[in-house]
C-alpha cells in the first residue's frame, strides 16, 4: 500500500511522526516498548511481532536512536532518558552505561529488521 493510499489523518501523523525531534522519538519509544517490560528478551519478542506487519517504526526509532547517540548532550540527557522514560535499571546509571544500553536496543532493532526484511 502507497502512502498516498492512506487515509488523512493517517498520513498527517505520519508527517508528524517524521517532523518529530530524534530524542523525542526515543523518548517515545522507550515509554510504549521499554519501560513496561520485565526484561529485554521481552522487548525483543514484542519487536518481533510488529515487525511481522510492518518495520516502518523499527527504522525510525533506529534512525532516532543513532542520531542520539551521535549528538553531544548535556550531563545525564541519556542517563534520565533510560532510567526515567525507559523506567530502566542499569547496573551503570551514568550517561556511558545508557549510551551502551541504547546502542544495544539500536542492535535489536537492526536484528529484528534483518530477521524480516
Amino acid at each position: 500500500m502507497e502512502i498516498s493510499d492512506l487515509p488523512e489523518p493517517l498520513r498527517r501523523r505520519m508527517a508528524e511522526q517524521a517532523a518529530q525531534p530524534p530524542i523525542d522519538t526515543v523518548r517515545e519509544f522507550l515509554h510504549g516498548n521499554v519501560a513496561d517490560a520485565e526484561s529485554l528478551d521481552e522487548v525483543r519478542a514484542h519487536l518481533r511481532r510488529l515487525a511481522r506487519s510492518t518495520t516502518r517504526m523499527h527504522h525510525r526509532v533506529l534512525t532516532a536512536l543513532e542520531t542520539v547517540l551521535a549528538t553531544s548532550w548535556p550531563a545525564g540527557t541519556l542517563a534520565q532518558l533510560v532510567g526515567w522514560d525507559g523506567n530502566w535499571v542499569l547496573d551503570d546509571p551514568s550517561d556511558v552505561g545508557a549510551a551502551v544500553f541504547l546502542r544495544g536496543l539500536a542492535d535489536m532493532l537492526r536484528e529484528v529488521i534483518g530477521e524480516v526484511e
